[in-house]
């Protein structure tokens, strides 16, 4: 019992994460001191309460086991107020003790300080992207330190669920309507070694591609977060356009290799190998839509998409228009997350598959200019 309120004691004091435990991860938010004495509490009184009715079960079983010549009783006592009294409002009381501080916690956790740094969260089979104040975009969740952070968080399909087990938050995001959670972290992580940051799952099932959902969660000391948060709603535009196509191309693809291969596996998407012959009239390029429609019939002077480029485009905005054959409507539009020049990046990257890795996508040509270090 005292190594217990012990360890509690010094987890809320700590001046730092609060160290992993056999139940919990490392705490590294400030709801996380609260919520783990929570746990423990429960999990002590439940221990407690179990082991003592499992003893006095194998007392009275040992007591009143039968005995030979024992004469039983057909009769017994039918009423014992003080007993049943003390069953019930003992336990009624314990109960209404953790209601009180869960609530408490509840409210804590539901209640965001008026002067919290928004991001608004959108999940989308298979994958998250988050959106900051000043346009900057990113898959992983990077935070400021010390500083409370509110996630304004949306489906675009079905159900999803955020939850950052280091700081014990969690909340399901709906299509069609917004969900918020909070935290503040003050302990920085950094974020160059894989090893950096917290973990972030989807806890929702949410198809094939579930288990892509896994995320990081970066916090960085303000000074750092402010510069990455500049560089990162700049980054594309500092681009040379003789560049973009093998410098940006790779790192928006990031966002599709979940469902498109790059070398002919068939995913959850159709495979990028080969689609520019295919767009351009070339191999493949015959029934190649679900609704009876070919390339040829769509693209081209007068037609639907005046060029490869605009069907593309289309493709990436609206993908449920035009379905290819043998795949789902599961893709999300990207309308709104990525603009015309990193459509042109990724189009570059289309025409020129050849030469980057199909499996990494990472490109395999030394850079051409000085300016590509």
């Amino acid at each position: 019992m005292m190594s217990m309120l012990t360890m509690l004691t010094l987890a809320q004091t700590a001046d730092g994460p609060t160290p992993p435990t056999f139940w919990m991860p490392t705490g590294a938010s400030a709801h996380a001191p609260s919520v783990d004495s929570l746990m423990w509490w429960v999990n002590f009184i439940m221990w407690a309460f179990l082991v003592m009715n499992t003893a006095l079960t194998v007392y009275f079983v040992w007591k009143y086991r039968h005995k030979v010549g024992t004469k039983f009783r057909t009769d017994g006592p039918t009423h014992n107020g003080p007993l049943e009294l003390g069953w019930t409002v003992g336990p009624v009381l314990i109960c209404a003790v953790l209601f009180i501080f869960g609530f408490k916690g509840y409210l804590d956790l539901s209640t965001p300080p008026k002067d919290s740094y928004d991001i608004n969260v959108t999940a989308y089979k298979w994958g998250w992207q988050f959106k900051y104040p000043n346009g900057a975009q990113s898959d992983d969740l990077v935070v400021p330190a010390g500083k409370p952070v509110r996630l304004v968080m949306r489906a675009s399909d079905v159900l999803h669920s955020c939850y950052i087990p280091a700081f014990r938050v969690k909340q399901d995001l709906v299509p069609g309507r917004y969900t918020y959670l909070w935290f503040q972290s003050d302990f920085p992580t950094g974020m160059d070694r894989p090893t950096d940051g917290h973990h972030l799952f989807c806890t929702e099932y949410c198809g094939t591609g579930h288990s892509n959902m896994n995320r990081r969660v970066f916090v960085l000391p303000q000074e750092q977060f402010d510069a990455w948060a500049t560089k990162q709603a700049n980054w594309l535009d500092e681009i040379p356009e003789e560049e973009l196509y093998w410098k940006a191309g790779p790192k928006l693809f990031a966002r599709c290799v979940q469902c498109h291969s790059l070398d002919g596996t068939k995913g959850i998407g159709p495979t990028w190998k080969g689609i520019w012959e295919r767009v351009t009239g070339g191999a493949g390029s015959g029934n190649a839509f679900a609704d009876g429609s070919t390339y040829q019939s769509l693209i081209g002077p007068g037609k639907q998409y005046a060029t490869p480029e605009d069907y593309i485009r289309a493709a990436i905005f609206s993908p449920g228009e035009h379905l290819v054959q043998g795949f789902g409507n599961v893709m999300p539009t990207f309308k709104g997350q990525i603009n015309d020049k990193g459509i042109d990046a990724l189009i570059g990257m289309m025409k020129k598959l050849d030469e980057f890795d199909p499996k990494t996508g990472a490109w395999l040509k030394a850079p051409p200019t000085a300016s590509a270090k």
